[in-house]
């Protein structure tokens, strides 16, 4: 998948992949890098609820 295809797809997550990249890169220091482990697990932890609820309904519909 070309990345602009999924940056229309997925706009949230492509946000906040492209924020974690920009604070990786450009503000390489230890309160950075501490503040965005935590958002990292938080996010992780989001998306597996996501996922449960998900699987638990059935999923996604499909075609």
């Amino acid at each position: 998948m070309a990345d602009e295809d999924y940056k229309k797809l997925h706009p949230i997550l492509s946000e906040v992949t492209q924020t974690y990249v920009d604070l990786y890169s450009n503000k390489p220091n230890e309160k950075n890098r501490e503040q965005l482990i935590k958002l990292e697990a938080l996010l992780h932890e989001k998306l597996e609820q996501l996922k449960k609820a998900r699987d638990e309904n059935g999923g996604p519909a499909s075609g």
